[in-house]
């Protein structure tokens, strides 16, 4: 964390607009790093978005960026840091901290493309106008399941497997629900179920992820204890889950590695504020994810849903089924 908050320091040709942003930023991480009270997921979401930042500005100082992609990767640089404060400052309940540390690693990828200069403006543009609305929809404390949703789409969008055609709409879609959002538009509800159809659509059309069942089950679990809640999470994986956990309460899942032996080391923290691991195995977790978010609903995970569906169709090759995940897996 203190290298990143160095690096950021150490830029040069930082514009004079973004230079308050840059301080502001080494100031949330320094203080992130040093406040033993930061639960892991804040600073996984400062790292992350840090590193992007650091990144972004990069292309913000290359004389051939275009001046279109500069004005827009400085509004997200912006955006990004004042969603950091939010989340660095211990006044902040500990569940927006996480809510708003998420939001600004998802932003990532979207940055990453729009820096690549790899999309018509039109698409760029819906893509900053989104993100923006989203990063001030959650600080705002508007609905954050379809700011999320939003952030998958723009995600989905600026991902390479994904067709110039589905990019094209799916940023227009997120671009539009995530200004409704934030005008606190009755019409928010519809706009969100176009995107979310949309969103079905442009992954549906990439096929599965291909992965092999550790690393699918990894990426599918890590999204999964991003997007749903911790409440129904807890209750679904009691049976899985270590007795201390069940009567202590979990207060966030929060990541997931894939282990060696058919298993991923699931991490937590429970309501005494104690980080906790626990080995599960893979066939006995998928399922029970997939209990909790029906495959009507996978989609809104973004491209992860993609890995939830491939590990349900490996697992249903070995014998164990996961639900409509697999049904939903063998249509695509």
């Amino acid at each position: 964390m203190d290298d990143v908050a160095a690096d950021l320091q150490a830029k040069e040709d930082v514009p004079e607009d973004l230079a308050p942003s840059v301080e502001r930023l080494s100031a949330v991480l320094r203080a992130v790093n040093e406040d033993s009270g930061t639960s892991p997921q804040v600073r996984d979401g400062a790292l992350v978005s840090a590193r992007q930042v650091s990144d972004t500005l990069d292309v913000i100082a290359d004389p051939e960026t275009p001046p279109a992609v500069r004005t827009q990767l400085t509004r997200l640089v912006k955006d990004v840091t004042a969603t950091l404060e939010k989340a660095g400052d211990p006044r902040t309940p500990p569940d927006d901290r996480r809510t708003l540390a998420s939001t600004s690693a998802q932003t990532a990828p979207g940055m990453a493309f729009i820096g690549r200069h790899a999309a018509p403006q039109g698409v760029s543009r819906d893509m900053t106008g989104a993100m923006h609305n989203a990063h001030a929809a959650v600080r705002q404390g508007a609905d954050r399941r379809t700011a999320q949703t939003v952030l998958a789409a723009t995600e989905a969008a600026g991902d390479p497997g994904t067709s110039d055609d589905d990019r094209k709409g799916l940023a227009e879609s997120a671009h539009e629900t995530s200004s409704s959002l934030v005008d606190g538009d009755p019409g928010t509800p519809s706009r969100k179920d176009g995107l979310e159809k949309k969103l079905k659509e442009a992954l549906t059309a990439r096929g599965l992820s291909g992965k092999p069942l550790g690393k699918a089950a990894e990426a599918c679990t890590d999204r999964m204890f991003v997007i749903v809640s911790d409440t129904a999470l807890a209750d679904d994986l009691r049976d899985l889950v270590p007795d201390t956990w069940n009567t202590t309460g979990v207060e966030d899942y929060w990541k997931s590695t894939s282990a060696h032996d058919g298993s991923l080391d699931v991490y937590a923290q429970l309501q005494d504020d104690t980080p906790s691991r626990t080995t599960i195995a893979t066939d006995r977790l998928i399922p029970e994810l997939a209990d909790v978010l029906p495959a009507d609903d996978v989609f809104t995970l973004g491209i992860p849903a993609l890995d939830c569906l491939q590990a349900a169709l490996r697992l249903h090759d070995a014998g164990v089924e996961s639900g409509n995940w697999v049904r939903a897996a063998q249509q695509i």
